[in-house]
C-alpha cells in the first residue's frame, strides 16, 4: 500500500495572471456589448443645433436622449428626424410638444395665448427675443403660413392621430409646427425625450 503524502501542484503564477487577465477582459467585452444595446435601443446622444430652444436649451450643448418604448406627452423637449426636409431646414430638430394626437390647438394672436382642447396651455417656457437677444414678448408678430384665420386672427389646426404639434421655445427664431414645412411631426419620426443636459448639468422631467 503506497503512503506516500498526495502532492499538488501549484499554479504558476503566469498561469494566474493569463487567467485574471482573461477573466477580465471577458467581463469588459461584456460590459461593452450591454452598453452598446442600452445606447442603440434605449438612449441617444444629440446636439443642439441653432437658438430655437433659448432659453431653456442653448446651440452646442449636447443631450442625453430616452428612446425605449417612448410614447410623446405634452411639454416633453423632444428631438426628431425630418426625412423630407427642404435644403435650408436642419434635418434633426429639437422642439417642445404642445399637443398630441387627437387635440386641437388653438394660438390666439390678440391674446397670445395657446388653447389645447379649449384648455389654456401654461407657456411658461416660451420666450419671444428680438435681434439684440432681448425678450420682448412671447409670440410671433408674423403670422403662420397655414391653419391661420385672419378674420379671427387665430391658427386653429387639430392634430392626426400619431401626429405631434411642436413649437420651439424662442418663438421668434424657431422654426415649427406652424410652419408648413414641418407641420404636424409624425411620432415615427422622434428619435427620443430629452432627459439630461450634460452641460451644464440639468435634468428634465
Amino acid at each position: 500500500m503506497n503512503n506516500d503524502p498526495e502532492v499538488q501542484s501549484v499554479p504558476d503564477k503566469k498561469e494566474e495572471a493569463g487567467g485574471f487577465l482573461f477573466d477580465a477582459l471577458e467581463m469588459f467585452v461584456w460590459a461593452l456589448a450591454i452598453l452598446i444595446l442600452i445606447f442603440t435601443f434605449a438612449f441617444r446622444l444629440c446636439r443642439v443645433e441653432g437658438a430655437s430652444m433659448e432659453n431653456t436649451l442653448y446651440n452646442g450643448e449636447n443631450l442625453l436622449l430616452y428612446s425605449f418604448a417612448y410614447k410623446p406627452e405634452q411639454d416633453d423637449i423632444i428631438v426628431f428626424h425630418l426625412t423630407d426636409a427642404e435644403p435650408n431646414l436642419e434635418k434633426m430638430l429639437v422642439k417642445r410638444v404642445i399637443a398630441t394626437g387627437g387635440q386641437t390647438v388653438e394660438i390666439d394672436f390678440q391674446s397670445k395665448t395657446i388653447t389645447v382642447d379649449g384648455v389654456i396651455y401654461k407657456d411658461e417656457h416660451a420666450t419671444l427675443k428680438n435681434t439684440l437677444d432681448t425678450i420682448v414678448g412671447r409670440y410671433l408678430s408674423n403670422r403662420p403660413n397655414w391653419g391661420y384665420d385672419s378674420k379671427t386672427d387665430t391658427m386653429t389646426v387639430t392634430v392626426p392621430e400619431g401626429h405631434l404639434f411642436v413649437l420651439g421655445d424662442n418663438r421668434n427664431f424657431s422654426r415649427d409646427s406652424r410652419d408648413s414645412d414641418i407641420m404636424f411631426v409624425d411620432e415615427r419620426s422622434v428619435l427620443g425625450k430629452v432627459i439630461l443636459r450634460i452641460a451644464p448639468f440639468t435634468v428634465f422631467n
